[in-house]
């Protein structure tokens, strides 16, 4: 009988010492892999594999990718995850998974393995947690990348500035009500059942410091933090697209080109002395943290000089002025078919006597799909989405008059880009592309002007990279006779210090409202810039080759944000030369 004990006691270990050996050599089979959360990259996480034809995440890791919280139960060999107020049980071994008290079968079981549960990405990309998460998941096992991206319905805050306003426009996905209350030197909005990713935008435009916004219960509250009083605050629900249009009327004229004309002495002697509501002073902008906007927005939240908040009605479809000793904030929420931009109502103060012709060229199209990133996004669709966008922004300026290469997805040859520009007699050719690279942690925007030497190896690869579609246009290609040449020569010599005025101004936009390294204006021969007969630039608003930018293209907030700031580029590069020429 003894031996028997001793023959199973042995058997017994053998057993569990194989199972444990298993177990290690699953948890030891693991690799780095490429998690991006709302456009930024999350580090830390892996895959496991358990088995030869199995990948798992690890519930720890996950909790930190969603910022959820765990509750291990290890009598049940159950955990449970908080997340957004709700909960998901998960058993080891078990193909279950409860999802806020709602039972689902997956098709593979969890898998405990030291005390620490792995689960498959078929749950992560459920709808089941997506609902609960508030957030769409897409798993790629061919590239490893896993992308997050939290649903919203306010998909971009932008700003535009004049001399005499500035618009603040937060972009709907669907009409929603707000109300709208100020302290001394911000005004506030609550947009109820607002949903908005937490950022901020750091202006400093000489009448706007920043702004500030985050969801908070059910609430989307937007602060716009001011450097001055205004002298009028206009709020707007417009349509077609769905937006709040915030219209800040200046107390004096701004110089756009960097120069606040109000002084800091005057802009107290501004402020009413019997304002009851008190100011909330913000960390500069430039030394913002994530922790840091979350305690603004407490700030904002529990201020008892905020209450008023609470007291100002749902915005109904009529008009009202509230006006105190400081400035008066109208609330017009009639619905408008399409935006005019307060600055630009009076056309006798337009910039110049004639709309100025931009041609806006959006790079490759048609067999040519350009670079393609590594979850498989094409760089031609994103320059066509930019393009639009920027398009409906100047279409919104009776400045300008907008003509694009292409309005689809259709092969248009290099040469052919700038011929177009010059048969309309444009002012400027602006072509728009995504930037790559084999090295996918180079990432930044970039903007070239045309030269035949390159500013850097770097730009000349990028050149290289943009002009290799002359292999698909063996025979449609232009050829330039010598004569040509010399013209085209001249022409660049001609514009070639007016491009690079206009791609500073662009490149400088791009700071604050992309939030990505800025890499300068370059120069390298760009072919599609040859031949132009105005200023042209060439816009790589980012490198579609990485992992976390290729995310980027994908939000609507950071394509608005393109657009944007080549549009403010360019409105600061004709009131540079309309500065320049009255000074004359």
């Amino acid at each position: 009988m003894k031996k028997i004990t001793i023959l199973f006691f042995s058997l017994f270990m053998l057993f569990f010492a194989t199972y444990s050996h298993a177990e290690k050599k699953a948890a030891v089979l693991r690799k780095v892999i490429n998690v991006i959360v709302d456009g930024e990259s999350v580090t830390g996480v892996n895959i496991y594999k358990i088995s030869s034809r199995t990948n798992y995440f690890s519930v720890k890791e996950v909790a930190k990718i969603y910022n959820a919280t765990l509750e291990w139960k290890p009598v049940s060999s159950r955990v449970t995850m908080y997340l957004n107020g709700k909960k998901i049980d998960i058993k080891a071994d078990s193909t279950e998974v409860v999802f806020n008290k709602k039972s689902k079968r997956m098709s593979l079981p969890s898998r405990l393995i030291r005390r620490e549960i792995y689960i498959s990405p078929e749950i992560l990309k459920s709808k089941e947690f997506a609902e609960i998460a508030e957030a769409d998941t897409e798993w790629n096992p061919s590239s490893l990348v896993l992308n997050v991206t939290h649903r919203t319905n306010i998909s971009a805050v932008r700003y535009f500035t004049r001399p005499e306003s500035t618009q603040v426009l937060i972009q709907l996905e669907e009409p929603l009500s707000y109300t709208v209350s100020k302290t001394a030197k911000s005004i506030i909005l609550k947009i109820l059942r607002g949903q908005v990713q937490r950022d901020f935008l750091s202006v400093k435009n000489g009448i706007i410091r920043d702004i500030v916004y985050d969801t908070e219960g059910r609430y989307a509250i937007i602060k716009i933090n001011l450097q001055q009083i205004p002298k009028l605050v206009k709020t707007s629900m417009l349509s077609k697209p769905d937006r709040i249009s915030v219209d800040i009327m200046h107390s004096k004229k701004i110089d756009i080109l960097g120069k606040d004309t109000v002084t800091p002495a005057r802009e107290e002697e501004r402020v009413a002395p019997n304002d009851s509501l008190k100011e909330i002073d913000l960390t500069p902008p430039e030394k913002y943290g994530q922790s840091q906007i979350s305690e603004i927005i407490s700030v904002i939240k529990n201020d008892e000089n905020n209450k008023d908040l609470e007291k100002v009605p749902v915005a109904k479809f009529e008009s009202k002025n509230i006006i105190d000793d400081s400035f008066t904030i109208v609330d017009d929420t009639a619905p408008v078919v399409d935006i005019v931009p307060s600055n630009h109502e009076n056309k006798k103060k337009s910039y110049c006597e004639r709309k100025r012709v931009i041609v806006l060229d959006a790079g490759h199209g048609g067999q040519d799909p350009g670079a393609i990133g590594p979850n498989g996004t094409k760089e031609k669709d994103i320059n066509l989405e930019i393009v639009y966008e920027l398009k409906a922004i100047f279409d919104r300026d009776d400045n300008y008059e907008v003509i694009l290469t292409r309005k689809d997805d259709t092969f248009i040859p290099l040469a052919e880009r700038t011929n177009i520009a010059n048969q309309c007699n444009a002012d400027l050719f602006i072509s728009v592309h995504c930037n790559a690279t084999f090295d996918r942690n180079v990432n930044g925007f970039e903007i070239y002007s045309l030269s035949e030497k390159a500013t850097d190896s770097e730009a000349a690869a990028t050149a290289l990279l943009e002009n290799s579609v002359l292999e698909l246009e063996k025979k449609s290609s232009k050829q330039y006779t010598p004569l040509q040449n010399v013209m085209w020569s001249m022409a660049v010599t001609e514009y070639i210090n007016e491009s690079s005025e206009l791609g500073g101004f662009i490149s400088a936009e791009t700071t604050n409202r992309l939030k990505i390294p800025n890499k300068g204006v370059k120069q390298a021969s760009f072919y599609v810039l040859r031949g132009s007969q105005m200023p042209a630039v060439l816009v790589e608003s980012a490198f579609i080759s990485n992992y976390a930018q290729e995310a980027k293209f994908s939000s609507k907030k950071f394509r608005a944000a393109v657009a944007d700031s080549v549009y403010e580029g360019v409105v600061k590069y004709y009131a540079s030369k309309d500065k320049k020429q009255n000074s004359k």
